[in-house]
């Protein structure tokens, strides 16, 4: 691609010396939209699919949603549900959702796309079986004075479980942080949760740490043992604070599919601070275009940091 790429562009540098007309570099490069499909679907929602339309790489502009395709939810041969688009007023993210689908485990469910302009496409996934958190701990705690009136506490957060034997399993672990910000009464506080984006530096032959926090874990090497997973954590909190922050930790058990694409989106805006590195090839299960449909089960479990 590279090579035909440059040989266009030879073509038209001689076309610039001996000719009238200045090239466009627009002219270079001819980009036909394609449907993109967002899904990501569990068992505990229907199934939400975002719709835009991709765009030429010399175009900087944001998302195009499409609010005018037709979105169907099939088993096998059979159409379950055709979803409705949302409200979108007050600049919601336009998706388009189901009423009457609540997904089941194992099943495979394929989502097909059509709009006006565009190819018809389609894709498929089913959520995978949950495998549940053993536990959830905090260990090597160390607490440090910060900033007067402040402590900062360092520890592993630890998470246990068990990977199913011989399957091949992919997962995404989720850390929330609860947290309870005293007001200026003394006496209210101000609940918030925020979900941890942690940098590549977590990143090991089987952990990917995942643009929109979390990590990304396969099998590959813990196929069917007993996993800790220990991820540093540093947290800055008023020393005289009685309601101390609480984790609440999600492991999803995701498909090939979710696993692939969040992955590869990761390690590509990884490599964007490295302009000499290998470019990441973007997996991508929509037939016809682009995006991903994807299954996965989930479990949850809450630590509360209680410094000694």
């Amino acid at each position: 691609m590279k090579k035909n790429l440059r040989g266009i562009l030879s073509l038209s540098l001689l076309a610039l010396l001996f000719g009238c007309e200045k090239p466009r570099l627009s002219d270079l490069y001819q980009h036909k939209p394609r449907l993109v499909v967002i899904s990501n679907f569990t068992t505990l929602d229907g199934i939400q699919v975002q719709v835009s339309k991709s765009r030429s790489p010399l175009d900087n502009g944001g998302t195009d949603y499409i609010t005018n395709a037709k979105v169907e939810i099939w088993e096998g041969e059979q159409l379950l549900e055709r979803l409705n688009l949302n409200d979108t007023r007050e600049e919601k993210i336009p998706f388009y959702t189901s009423e009457v689908i609540k997904p089941r485990i194992g099943v495979d469910y394929t989502v097909k796309v059509s709009a006006p302009g565009f190819e018809t496409v389609t894709a498929t996934s089913r959520i995978p079986e949950s495998v549940n958190l053993d536990s959830v701990l905090v260990e090597k705690l160390k607490a440090t004075p910060d900033d007067p009136g402040f402590v900062r506490y360092d520890f592993d957060l630890a998470i246990y479980f068990t990977d199913p034997l011989i399957e091949r399993n992919f997962y995404h672990v989720n850390v929330f942080q609860k947290s309870m910000t005293p007001l200026k009464d003394g006496v209210d506080f101000l609940e918030q949760t925020k979900k941890l984006v942690f940098g590549s530096e977590v990143n090991s032959n089987y952990i990917v740490a995942n643009y929109d926090g979390g990590l990304l874990i396969e099998d590959k090497l813990i196929d069917g043992r007993a996993i800790r997973i220990p991820i540093p954590i540093s947290m800055r909190m008023p020393a005289h604070l009685q309601n101390f922050d609480e984790l609440i930790v999600e492991l999803r058990s995701v498909s090939e599919e979710y696993y692939l694409f969040h992955s590869t989106v990761s390690r590509q805006q990884d490599n964007d601070d490295l302009p000499f590195s290998d470019p990441v090839v973007l997996f991508n299960n929509i037939r016809n275009g682009q995006g991903v449909f994807a299954g996965y089960s989930q479990a949850k479990q809450a630590v509360v940091i209680k410094p000694k």
